[in-house]
């Protein structure tokens, strides 16, 4: 699966937005919101390594499983490490933005991914998402409708925005 995972991901968008949203407006998304930061970053469900790509030098990927990582390494070379984003294995405040695509729907306990990442983000800092969104089939997926997902966030301390894209949701959200 994750040597062919780029191939999904890429087409992913279109196909799950019914064509509102593509790849390239996605990244260029994620970069607006997180980049102005300053960084370092933290790219948490890293897969290969493409949001972590996107971030630059500055940026770290994360993910659970040790097979995406070594696809992520050989493919674009960076910072790695292996890790759960209910449990980040950094110090508070360590980092200026954090991004978190479709692993937010991997989640066992979404409300700790999101303590957890404004946990390590710095006074100002910033968290970026992508996730599947309810209602629909599930199919073993944490699939929230937007107000549940803004409800958590808001509870975790940050202040979240969502906006829908077919059967896709873009967060963008601060530290209060």
């Amino acid at each position: 699966m994750a040597s062919l995972y780029d191939l999904w991901r890429v087409r992913a968008d279109r196909l799950l937005s019914r064509g509102s949203l593509l790849w390239a407006e996605e990244v260029r998304r994620l970069q607006a919101w997180l980049l102005p930061t300053g960084g370092p970053f933290l790219d948490v469900g890293t897969g290969t390594g493409l949001y972590r790509e996107a971030l630059g030098e500055r940026a770290v990927g994360l993910d659970p499983s040790p097979t995406f990582l070594r696809v992520a390494a050989q493919r674009r070379p960076g910072a790695y490490l292996l890790g759960h984003g209910e449990a980040l294995p950094f110090r508070e405040g360590a980092f200026g933005g954090v991004a978190i695509g479709p692993t937010w729907n991997e989640f066992l306990h979404p409300r700790k991914a999101a303590l957890e990442a404004r946990r390590v983000l710095r006074p100002g800092g910033r968290l970026w998402g992508m996730l599947l969104l309810g209602p629909g089939p599930t199919l073993g997926l944490w699939r929230p409708r937007e107000e549940e997902v803004l409800a958590l966030l808001a509870e975790a301390g940050l202040q979240p925005r969502l906006e829908r894209y077919g059967a896709l949701g873009l967060l963008e959200a601060e530290v209060s």
